[in-house]
C-alpha cells in the first residue's frame, strides 16, 4: 500500500507532466483532496527543486556551478550562456523556449563542466559546446 505522500508526490509529478508546472487551481485542489492547507502544499512543492509553480521554457537548462565545476570554468561557461539566452538564474525566455537554473550539483563531479538539458547531461564542456547544444534546441 502507498503511503500518502508517495500518493501527493505521484499526483504532483502527474499534474507537473500535463501543464508543465504545477498552476494555482491544481494547488487548490490538492488542498482539499489531501485534506491540508494550500500553505502546506505549496511549501511541499517548493521544497523540491524539479517542481515549479511558474510555467518554465520547453527547454530547462541547468548549469552546475558546484566547487568542482566552478574549479573547471564553469563560471566562464555560465556566462556565455546567460550572454546567449538574455536569462539571468531562474528566468524563462519569453518565448516559453528557454529557462535558465543555475544548480548545486548534478552528480558528474569529475567531468565537469557539467549541464543538463531538459533530462539530458552533457559533461566536459566548453563554452563553444555548450551553445552548439543550444543552437540545436529550437
Amino acid at each position: 500500500m502507498k503511503k500518502s505522500n508517495d500518493i501527493f508526490l505521484e499526483t504532483v509529478h502527474n499534474i507537473q507532466q500535463t501543464y508543465g508546472y504545477i498552476p494555482e487551481r491544481e494547488i487548490n485542489q490538492l488542498a482539499e483532496k489531501f485534506d491540508q492547507p494550500r500553505a502546506k502544499i505549496y511549501g511541499a512543492i517548493k521544497f523540491y527543486s524539479m517542481l515549479y509553480t511558474e510555467p518554465t521554457g520547453k527547454y530547462i537548462i541547468r548549469i552546475c556551478d558546484s566547487l568542482s565545476c566552478h574549479l573547471k570554468d564553469s563560471h566562464d561557461l555560465l556566462l556565455a550562456v546567460q550572454d546567449y539566452l538574455g536569462l539571468e538564474d531562474g528566468e524563462t525566455s519569453s518565448d516559453q523556449l528557454f529557462t535558465l537554473e543555475i544548480v548545486e550539483c548534478l552528480g558528474h563531479c569529475g567531468e565537469g563542466p557539467v549541464m543538463m538539458v531538459n533530462d539530458k547531461m552533457y559533461t566536459e564542456l566548453t563554452k563553444g559546446k555548450a551553445l552548439e547544444i543550444l543552437q540545436d534546441c529550437k
